[in-house]
């Protein structure tokens, strides 16, 4: 007797087990055909986005390209009689925002126009002049002093550092007395942070 029962509640335990194994199956099957068609609504709106998207991109790329309000200008500059090209950055003037490129060439007429995007202009020119970023650090009173040199090597005094010329090495003392030439204002500044 006690065997047939045991066999009686093993027969149902599996009956049980494998009719909730189907009632779970078809639960998720509903669930995954309620997520596969939220799913299918989700994307028809996302392709609908994207082509209302892409017929704006179309239509903003169909326009020639335009100046940005936060474009950088860099003006390059070639010196002829020192062969020194001298850079400059400057912000967009809000009268220029919004210029075509050819605005901008016309604009610019004396200009070479070397590169356009909305975020960045390149103008290049070439002057038969000595640019004005010469420099020679020489000592005066016991201080490193600052001077420019203009086309014919003629020394101007610019400034006298708080930089005391006693503190040196022997070897910086020596440059400075023969003097040094420095080309450029940031690598002036880059000169003076190094004996400070």
């Amino acid at each position: 007797m006690k065997k047939y029962t045991i066999i009686t509640i093993i027969t149902i335990g599996i009956i049980l087990g494998f009719l909730t194994g189907i009632y779970i199956y078809k639960i998720n099957q509903i669930k995954n055909k309620e997520i596969a068609q939220t799913n299918n609504d989700n994307k028809n709106n996302i392709e609908s986005v994207n082509e209302a998207n892409n017929e704006n991109v179309i239509k903003t790329n169909s326009e020639e390209e335009k100046v940005s309000p936060n474009c950088t200008i860099i003006l390059k500059v070639y010196y002829g009689k020192c062969n020194h090209i001298i850079e400059k950055k400057q912000t967009i003037e809000e009268a220029q925002v919004n210029m075509t490129e050819e605005e901008i060439k016309t604009k610019f007429s004396d200009w070479e126009l070397q590169k356009f995007t909305p975020t960045e202009i390149v103008l290049y020119k070439e002057v038969d002049e000595f640019c004005n970023e010469h420099y020679v650090l020489r000592e005066k009173d016991g201080y490193i002093a600052i001077f420019k040199i203009d086309e014919n090597n003629n020394e101007t005094l610019i400034e006298i550092t708080d930089i005391p010329t006693e503190y040196l090495t022997e070897q910086d003392l020596e440059n400075i007395q023969n003097g040094i030439t420095i080309y450029g204002k940031k690598e002036l500044n880059k000169a003076i942070e190094d004996f400070e």
